[in-house]
């Protein structure tokens, strides 16, 4: 049997809908990408603008706020050459 890996998240369920706390699946990069756990994370401006203009700016909901963070690299894609696990973003 496999659990599925999931985190807490900031979820926009619908366009203009207040946000939520919720959980969300921990995604795994793809070969161009990097997985970072958040130690902070902000919403900003353009999350206010993804509330209420979201059908313009997103394809799918439930959607995941939160476009400022910092944290640690926890997996880095095969393609990636800049970063490694372990380095603080």
């Amino acid at each position: 049997m496999t659990i599925a890996r999931t985190q807490k998240a900031l979820l926009l369920p619908a366009q203009g809908a207040q946000w939520q706390l919720g959980e969300s699946p921990i995604p795994t990069p793809g070969p161009k990408d990097v997985l970072v756990k958040l130690a902070a994370t902000a919403l900003n401006p353009l999350d206010w603008k993804i509330r209420t203009l979201g059908a313009f700016l997103i394809s799918s909901y439930p959607f995941v706020g939160g476009s400022d963070g910092a944290g640690i690299v926890e997996e880095v894609g095969s393609e990636v050459s800049h970063f490694t696990k372990g380095d603080r973003v």
